[in-house]
């Protein structure tokens, strides 16, 4: 089984990359905060739907490219290293929905960038009401909800654990601004009234697909913290050599490599899972690869504060942005214990014969 990517797949990575690298988050993450003002980059968005890449999965003509799980994965990935301040990851994902569905206008609606997506899935094993839909209607309350302010819609679940897409558009909805700590997504408390949904079946493997998504943006994150200790430790001089090359600041950094790689590894596992479809393994890899990506970013993001010193508690150093972002994406699907724990409940269901 060989799971690496394409030299077309990795081209495509740097392609987006290259356009995440002319729009750096850090500057506008810091000035949005002073300001009080909701992150968002309309500009970026705007060219990631001119070049076509909010409708990665979607058809040609729907104003997508086509493309399948891989790609996904690839583009959540550098999001995530980016700290891109748009919802890139909740689109993809509702991409995913749309395909399915007969509203043929909604994914042209989405590739085009009119119709940005929020996700409010619950953590495995705590289902708690939290909208209920009447005749593809629903009302209730979702918080927190990252992206929420500017949210055109929200991937979210019912009080039955039914999964459903609310179009946010109109006079459906009160949104009300949150104090959170990741400063690339601004939080939302959102009441909903009367909202139109569209129905997308079970929550739980929708879950499990946000939740493998989310782990490769988490080690894009963890790469990216990575990198920027490693640089850090090369420039920064005492006692008349880099700090690099001492031992304890070399041990380190290559722990944090191993760890990051493992993650990766498992969260290729549900690349494939997500590319396969079968439910079984779709929440077996979830798990694995969400629990291994969460204990990654967060030990990535701190170890990188670590190596860049009093400096790395700074506003000027990138590394507590992720840190702050390592500790959302781990709150929005829930701590890596409670994914270990439902890996060990997949590992006790029999086989089917």
């Amino acid at each position: 089984m060989d799971f690496t990517y394409t030299a077309a797949q990795t081209a495509l990575a740097g392609e987006l990359g290259g356009l995440f690298g002319r729009f750096p988050s850090p500057p506008k993450l810091r000035a949005w905060a002073d300001a009080g003002i909701a992150a968002f980059d309309g500009e970026l968005w705007q060219m990631l739907a001119d070049g076509r890449w909010l409708g990665l999965a979607l058809a040609p003509a729907d104003g997508g490219r086509g493309l399948g799980a891989d790609e996904l994965t690839l583009a959540a990935h550098e999001a995530g290293r980016a700290l891109a301040p748009v919802p890139l990851v909740a689109t993809l994902l509702a991409g995913e929905a749309l395909k399915a569905s007969a509203l043929h206008a909604q994914p042209k609606a989405l590739a085009g960038g009119d119709l940005r997506v929020a996700l409010c899935l619950p953590p495995p094993g705590q289902m708690t009401p939290t909208v209920t839909v009447i005749d593809g209607r629903a009302s209730g309350v979702l918080t927190p909800v990252a992206d929420g302010l500017l949210a055109d819609a929200v991937l979210c679940a019912d009080a039955t654990a039914g999964a459903w897409l609310v179009d946010l558009r109109g006079e459906v909805v009160r949104r009300h601004q949150l104090a959170t700590l990741d400063l690339a997504h601004t939080a939302a408390e959102l009441a909903v009234t009367d909202a139109p949904a569209l129905a997308l079946g079970d929550a739980g493997p929708w879950r499990d697909r946000a939740a493998i998504l989310t782990a490769f943006e988490q080690i894009g994150g963890a790469q990216r913290c990575l990198d920027l200790a490693v640089a850090y430790a090369r420039e920064r001089y005492a006692f008349g050599q880099p700090i690099g090359a001492f031992q304890a600041v070399k041990h380190k950094l290559a722990a944090l490599h191993v760890q990051i790689e493992l993650a990766r590894a498992n969260a290729y596992f549900g690349a494939y899972a997500l590319a396969d479809g079968e439910p079984g393994i779709l929440a077996e890899a979830a798990a694995l690869a969400r629990a291994s990506a969460t204990d990654a970013y967060l030990l990535a993001a701190q170890e990188s504060l670590h190596v860049h010193g009093g400096g790395g508690f700074t506003w000027a150093c990138e590394a507590h942005l992720h840190l702050r972002r390592a500790r959302a994406l781990e709150a929005a699907l829930g701590g890596a214990a409670l994914w270990r724990e439902r890996l060990v409940d997949e590992a006790a269901v029999p086989a089917q014969a």
